[in-house]
């Protein structure tokens, strides 16, 4: 439970202000327009975390310098006070509070600031049991996480000025800013109850059940991977054996036996086939020889051609040699010619002295026949040189082919070593396989524990989606407000509403009141200021009377600011007043105390007096005469 005791002003020049409230009553405060009836409302609210200070301009704002509010507890109060904001400035930081089962309001405002707006936000939600919570909203939502506190259950407390007959909005600040509004639709779940009261734990719980769920199902799949399905894997890893000669054959083995596979595996041996490393030096010496070989070769085939050549020119000369003998011979030169000294070469007659040219004559003739001779006498032994070149050149060959062919034996050596290693590769790979397989399994697999396991997770995973689940807390949040629904229209017929008869109830997707007729009227549509009244009235007190009975962690009071200037706007007489509503308006309000039992609180601000003993009996304060006001004129005059 949370009252407030008692609402405390502190003046600038020392001064003390208490307004004294009942605990589990009515408490009416009503005077002249002026004196500074709503700006309690807006006190209350400052002091209660709120994020500015709405106290309008004025008298209290120039005259006050602390405010505080006296909270009582079931078994402890608290006292928090807020100091009064700069001129300017719509907030300030500076907070005090103190907390103790007997406390009072301090006289004066000698403290210092203890803690922030956001202390005592926590402060007072910790202390009204409010748990932690959370809102996820639905995937297809893009807003972040909301966790309800003491500022979101105040949505359900005040009814200012301009909310207490709006027709377009039901509860507080809901027209000030649209997160106000989805923040409602958002937090009021938890406040009804719907939304389970370990939710956090509940979520932390699941990421934890998912992590232990995602290794379990590793630790499964990698089992699976390496068993298979009726030993598939086994099977494979038997196939690659054969293929790779790590075993001599399948048949046999009991392919559907497990124990089979997993004994012939176990048996298989890494025998692989020893490689020569001599076959590099080998070829390397093989090249060279050829080469060599090739030179000499190159060089003997050099010399004959040459020798050829030789002969064919010697042949050509000697051919022209004898050519031209022959033409001497055909005038009978050769047969005629005497080379005796002192005679005609051609005649044989007598020549003294004999001619130079008859001389060179001579010698020609004698050198040319001496040519003849000589290259005749050459020829054979230069093919005879030929013959013996050729022959040396054959045998060469002989040696290159031999040594060509011992070079292409060495690289058929290589493809058979590159083939052996390759095999020898494949089988490490598939022994490495098998030796893998061996360790990570056991004969008879039995994976009835993991899978026990991750049954267990799953199901306790499905258990908190069940109680996290959005449609769950619609479901529930339906559920509650059915309930404050028979309440809701059960008073609708007390207070002679338009559609007295018909379900009235609260649509938390619209944040508003509807009426079920022949179809839907919503808020807006209900026609008069005496039914919008009446609708926040009904919905204000259904929502507490909810709360209460279920010991929902809600503050346990109601502010209304004028609820009788419907029928009695401030600035009119009071002989135009409706009196006859304006106490069935009371009336409504002083049962609905009385049936919470002492356990809802209602503070009113009015300008309305009505003459009733029920009404002076929870009158608090009157302020009609000058001194009366929220702030005393001595304070300032």
């Amino acid at each position: 439970m949370m009252q407030i005791k008692e609402l405390v002003l502190y003046g600038k020049k020392g001064q003390k202000r208490t307004i004294a409230f009942n605990i589990g009553k009515v408490n009416i405060i009503t005077g002249k327009s002026k004196s500074g009836k709503s700006a309690v409302g807006d006190i209350i609210e400052y002091c209660l975390g709120g994020s500015k200070c709405n106290i309008a301009e004025g008298v209290v704002r120039d005259n006050v310098s602390w405010y505080g509010l006296l909270l009582q507890f079931d078994a402890n109060r608290i006292f928090i006070a807020r100091k009064n904001p700069e001129v300017g400035q719509q907030s300030t930081s500076y907070c005090y509070y103190d907390a103790g089962a007997d406390i009072t309001s301090p006289e004066r405002c000698d403290f210092e600031s203890n803690t922030n707006v956001e202390g005592i936000e926590k402060l007072i939600t910790i202390e009204l049991g409010i748990s932690e919570n959370v809102h996820i909203p639905e995937d297809s939502e893009s807003r972040l996480p909301l966790q309800a506190n003491v500022r979101h259950a105040l949505f359900y407390c005040f009814q200012s000025q301009d909310e207490i007959a709006a027709r377009t909005s039901l509860f507080h600040r809901q027209a000030e800013e649209p997160f106000v509004s989805q923040s409602i639709k958002d937090t009021l779940p938890y406040f009804l109850g719907a939304v389970n009261e370990e939710a956090i734990s509940l979520v932390t719980e699941r990421r934890s059940k998912e992590r232990q769920l995602k290794l379990l199902r590793r630790e499964l799949n990698e089992k699976n991977s390496l068993t298979g399905t009726g030993s598939e894997r086994a099977v494979g890893l038997l196939a690659e054996a054969v293929k790779v000669g790590l075993i001599s054959s399948e048949t046999g083995i009991d392919k559907s036996d497990f124990n089979a596979l997993y004994s012939a595996l176990s048996k298989v041996e890494l025998v692989t086939t020893a490689i020569t490393s001599d076959s590099l030096d080998q070829l390397s010496k093989l090249q060279t020889q050829l080469e060599e070989k090739q030179e000499e070769l190159r060089l003997i085939n050099n010399s004959i051609l040459e020798a050829q050549k030789y002969i064919g020119d010697a042949t050509g000369y000697n051919d022209e040699i004898i050519h031209q003998k022959v033409r001497l011979e055909s005038i009978g030169l050769f047969e005629k010619l005497d080379f005796d000294a002192g005679k005609c070469p051609l005649c044989s007659g007598q020549l003294n002295p004999e001619p130079p040219s008859i001389s060179l004559m001579k010698e020609s003739i004698i050198a040319l026949d001496k040519a003849i001779s000589r290259v005749e006498k050459e020829r054979p032994k230069l093919r005879r040189y030929i013959d013996q070149q050729e022959q040396t050149a054959d045998a060469i060959r002989g040696e290159i082919s031999h040594i060509k062919a011992s070079i292409d034996g060495v690289y058929e050596q290589w493809e058979n070593a590159k083939k052996i290693k390759d095999l020898n590769a494949r089988k490490a790979a598939v022994y490495g396989r098998i030796s893998y397989w061996l360790d990570n399994v056991k004969p008879e697999p039995n994976f009835n524990d993991l899978e026990q396991k991750i049954k267990l997770i799953e199901t306790r995973i499905d258990e908190i989606d069940s109680i996290l689940s959005n449609d769950s807390i619609k479901d529930r949040t339906y559920s509650a407000l059915s309930v404050i629904q028979t309440y809701m229209t059960d008073w609708a017929k007390s207070l002679a509403m338009e559609y007295t008869g018909h379900p009235y109830r609260i649509d938390i997707s619209k944040a508003t009141v509807v009426v079920d007729t022949n179809r839907p009227v919503v808020l807006r549509e209900m026609g008069s200021a005496s039914n919008w009244l009446g609708a926040h009235l009904i919905s204000m007190f259904g929502l507490h009377k909810f709360f209460i009975t279920n010991k929902r962690p809600v503050p346990n009071f109601i502010f209304l600011d004028q609820p009788s200037q419907v029928y009695f706007p401030e600035g009119t007489t009071e002989e135009d007043m409706d009196i006859k509503a304006v106490e069935d308006i009371y009336n409504f309000i002083f049962e609905r105390a009385d049936d919470s039992n002492g356990k809802l609180q209602v503070i009113i601000v009015d300008h309305a007096k009505l003459e009733t003993d029920v009404f002076k009996a929870n009158t608090v304060e009157e302020w009609r005469d000058p001194d009366d006001n929220l702030i005393p004129v001595s304070w300032y005059k």
